[in-house]
């Protein structure tokens, strides 16, 4: 006689037979599940977080930067007008005008001194020609000529274009014009900066994109960079390898992103501020490979093979979950029927991750 048995009809025996072990562990079964659901998304928020303040540290950068630009330039374009009106009051000619704007054009295509020592010599030189000949707002005009690398003889070539009391006007209406194009360029410089940041979140989130899409791994990467650029130390240099016949993948974009971002948060941690970060894409058969390495100290064997268990870490308390590694698996593997793997000795460690260039199908369920 078998003894075999369905194992719904042994659920429902056990259930009548020990209704308080069946409560017990539906009961432990399901607090399990909770305190890891509730570790994965303080993991989520964590990052969340800490991206959240670093994207705020690199656009308040440029943003003020902008704004100290935009509160000079006005300065700037008040002084301007000034000069302009000081040309026409004391009646300057239309020639003597073209040839100040020749002049004008001319050390606008000179080159700036190479450093701050240098720029300082020559702003001290100008200001004391300017005060041998009569100008009396040296202090502001010294600085604009220097820094667009106008010369004494530059100088000498407007003095003998403008007579006495138009050269003062005329050398702040140079001088201004140049502060009023290099602010113009910083804005603009500003502007692009926090345009790009713009771009590389949306391009990490994945906003109003498909979940499932065809995209390019390097361009994840390089997002994800960017998003994690506020922690990247100095002493850590970023290596690109990426491969120039690399097909794109399907995949869903934002999860691929958040590998990324734990892969290489792990690596910068390892290498504790100074070393290599190193990014490389190539193609292996009908999977595109993706490796990030560190020069850390290296995993034991022993860490290596517990890597990727939930909750699992050898950072210190308060510093980590164990949930990084265990969330990028399941997305390489359960998500994209790929494989992530570790690499490990003494001053280099390697996460390698296989995406299929397509997903596997699904393979079709039948009747029994």
């Amino acid at each position: 006689m078998s003894t075999w048995q369905p194992a719904d009809v042994l659920r429902e025996r056990f259930k009548a037979w020990n209704p308080l072990g069946g409560h017990l562990i539906e009961g432990l079964y399901r607090t399990a599940r909770s305190i890891e659901a509730t570790a994965r998304q303080r993991e989520s928020l964590v990052t969340l977080g800490t991206l959240a303040a670093g994207l705020a540290h690199e656009i308040n950068n440029p943003a003020a930067a902008t704004v100290r630009a935009v509160d000079t330039l006005e300065d700037a374009c008040q002084a301007l007008l000034a000069s302009l009106g000081g040309l026409a009051s004391n009646e300057i000619s239309a020639q003597q005008f073209t040839a100040l704007d020749a002049l004008r054009r001319q050390v606008m295509a000179k080159a700036a001194p190479p450093d701050a020592l240098a720029l300082a010599d020559l702003e001290e030189t100008l200001a004391s020609w300017l005060t041998r000949h009569g100008v009396v707002r040296e202090w502001t005009i010294a600085p604009s000529l220097a820094a667009a690398g106008a010369d004494l003889a530059w100088c000498e070539q407007v003095a003998l274009v403008l007579d006495g009391p138009t050269l003062e006007p005329g050398l702040e209406w140079v001088a201004s014009t140049l502060s009023v194009t290099a602010l113009l360029s910083e804005i603009k410089e500003s502007s692009q900066r926090i345009s790009a940041l713009v771009a590389a979140v949306k391009s990490y989130s994945q906003m109003d994109r498909a979940s499932m899409q065809r995209i390019d791994v390097t361009d994840g990467l390089e997002s994800t960079l960017v998003m994690l650029r506020h922690k990247l130390p100095a002493g850590v240099t970023v290596v690109r390898d990426y491969g120039t016949d690399v097909p794109p993948v399907e995949a869903h974009a934002g999860e691929l992103n958040q590998v990324w971002t734990n892969l290489i948060d792990n690596a910068l941690d390892a290498m504790d501020g100074a070393g290599t970060l190193r990014l490389a894409t190539r193609t292996e058969q009908d999977d595109v490979v993706i490796e990030v390495g560190d020069t850390g100290p290296g995993m034991p064997p022993q860490v290596a093979a517990r890597a990727f268990e939930p909750f699992y870490t050898t950072k210190d308390v308060g510093k980590g979950t164990g949930l990084g590694l265990d969330i990028a698996q399941r997305i390489i593997v359960e998500r994209h029927g790929g494989t992530i793997a570790i690499h490990s000795r003494p001053g280099e460690t390697v996460l390698r991750v296989r995406i299929p260039a397509r997903p596997p199908k699904p393979v079709p369920q039948t009747a029994n």
